[in-house]
C-alpha cells in the first residue's frame, strides 16, 4: 500500500530522477536535477541520490524503463528513503503506476514548487494565487490520483470513493472551488489596478531575476528597509513597493517581484497575475543576476522567458550583476558585463553607479 501524499514537513530522505531525451542537452539536464536539490533541500528534504536515464521516448505506463524503476526500487529499500521526485511532470497515471510499484510517494518538480510557495504565502492574495494554481495542476489528475486533494493547504472538503458517480461529485467541487478562488482573486486584481491607477505618473520600477538572485536584499538596501531575506529558492512571494531616493531630482517607486526558475509552472505564472502585474506597469526593469551562478546564462535565458510569457519584454530593462564579490576574477567582471552595472549588495559596491544608471534613464 502506498503512503498518503503529504505537504512536507520534517526530515525526509528522497530521491531525485531525471530522464534525457535525444533533443536534451546534458549540461542543462544536470543543472535541472541540481536545482531540483536545492528545491528538495529549501523543503527541508535530504537528497541521498540522483538517478538519470537516457530515453529515447518516455514510456506511457512507468515514464522511465521498468528496469530502472526496479534498481531505484532496491536503493529506496535499502536506504530507507520516504519519497520519490521526478524532474519532470507526469500523468496521473504514471504516477498511480510508479508509486504502486516503488511502494513510496510520488512528486513532480511542479509539485515541489507549489509546495514552497504554500509554505512562503503570508498575505491572503499570495494563499489564493497558490491554492489556484494547486487545484488548477491537481484536477486533470483526480481520476488516478484521489490522494492528491488532501494535501491541498485548508483543504476542500472532498471525500473519497470509487466510481463515477463519487468522481463527478469530486470534480464538480473542485471547479466550485476553482471557479470561487478566481472571483476573490478578481477583486484583489481590482484593488491592485486602483492602486496601480494612482501610481500611473509615477516613476515605477520594477527588480526581477531569477530566484535567490538577492532582489529583496537589493530592495532592502536601496529603500532601507527590513523585507525578509533568507539564502533559499524563493524567499519571498508577495510584490512589495518602497519608495527610494535615488538623487535630489529624483525618486522612484521600487517593486520587488517573486523570483523566477526554469520550468516555472505556467498555472503559478498566470495564477500570480495580479503580482507581476506591477512589473506591467514598470517603466524600468532591473535584471537583477546572480554573476557567481556557474548557470548565469541559462538562468537570463529563464527570466527573458517569463517576462515574454507575460508580455514585459517591451519594457526597457537594466542588467544588475549582483554577488560579483564572489567572483575569483573580479576586475575581469567589469569588461565581461560591460552590457550592465556590476554590484554587491552584501558589500554595498557599485549601489552608486546602480543610482546613476537609474538616473541616465530617466532625464533620457
Amino acid at each position: 500500500m502506498t503512503e498518503s501524499k503529504f505537504y512536507f514537513s520534517g526530515e525526509k530522505d528522497v530521491v531525485l530522477i531525471g530522464v534525457k531525451l535525444p533533443e536534451d542537452d546534458i549540461t542543462s539536464i544536470n543543472y535541472s536535477l541540481e536545482e531540483l536539490a536545492l528545491l528538495a533541500k529549501t523543503l527541508g528534504l535530504s537528497v541521498k541520490e540522483s538517478f538519470l536515464q537516457n530515453k529515447d521516448k518516455i514510456e506511457s505506463n512507468y515514464f522511465i524503463g521498468k528496469g530502472k524503476l526496479e534498481e531505484i526500487k532496491d536503493f529506496i529499500k535499502n536506504n530507507d528513503i520516504n519519497a520519490v521526485i521526478f524532474d519532470r511532470d507526469l500523468s496521473g497515471i504514471q504516477e498511480r503506476n510508479i508509486e504502486n510499484l516503488l511502494e513510496k510517494p510520488v512528486f513532480s518538480r511542479t509539485e515541489i514548487i507549489l509546495d514552497i510557495f504554500n509554505k512562503r504565502a503570508v498575505t491572503n492574495e499570495a494563499k489564493l494565487q497558490v491554492k489556484l494554481a494547486s487545484l488548477e495542476y491537481m484536477f486533470p489528475r483526480l481520476r488516478n490520483r484521489w490522494e492528491h486533494f488532501s494535501r491541498v493547504e485548508g483543504g476542500i472538503g472532498l471525500r473519497g470513493g470509487e466510481g463515477e458517480k463519487q468522481l463527478e461529485l469530486d470534480k464538480r467541487m473542485v471547479k466550485e472551488e476553482i471557479i470561487k478562488i478566481k472571483k476573490k482573486l478578481l477583486n484583489v486584481d481590482k484593488q491592485a489596478q486602483n492602486r496601480r491607477k494612482r501610481r500611473q505618473n509615477e516613476n515605477l520600477v520594477s527588480i526581477v531575476g531569477y530566484t535567490n538572485a538577492g532582489k529583496s536584499s537589493l530592495m532592502n538596501l536601496l529603500s532601507k528597509s527590513s523585507l525578509f531575506v533568507e539564502d533559499m529558492l524563493f524567499a519571498t512571494l508577495d510584490s512589495t513597493v518602497r519608495k527610494v531616493y535615488i538623487n535630489d531630482n529624483l525618486s522612484i517607486l521600487l517593486s520587488d517581484t517573486v523570483g523566477f526558475i526554469s520550468n516555472l509552472p505556467h498555472s503559478l505564472v498566470v495564477s500570480f497575475k495580479s503580482t507581476l502585474d506591477d512589473v506591467l506597469d514598470s517603466k524600468l526593469l532591473l535584471h537583477l543576476i546572480d554573476a557567481s551562478s556557474p548557470n548565469m546564462q541559462s538562468n537570463i535565458e529563464s527570466v527573458e522567458k517569463v517576462l515574454e510569457e507575460i508580455s514585459a519584454r517591451h519594457i526597457p530593462a537594466l542588467k544588475v550583476y549582483n554577488k560579483i564579490d564572489l567572483l575569483e576574477n573580479f576586475n575581469n567582471a567589469f569588461k565581461s558585463y560591460s552590457d550592465g552595472v556590476c554590484i554587491s549588495v552584501k558589500n554595498k559596491f557599485g549601489i552608486v553607479e546602480l543610482k546613476n544608471k537609474i538616473s541616465d534613464f530617466f532625464n533620457n
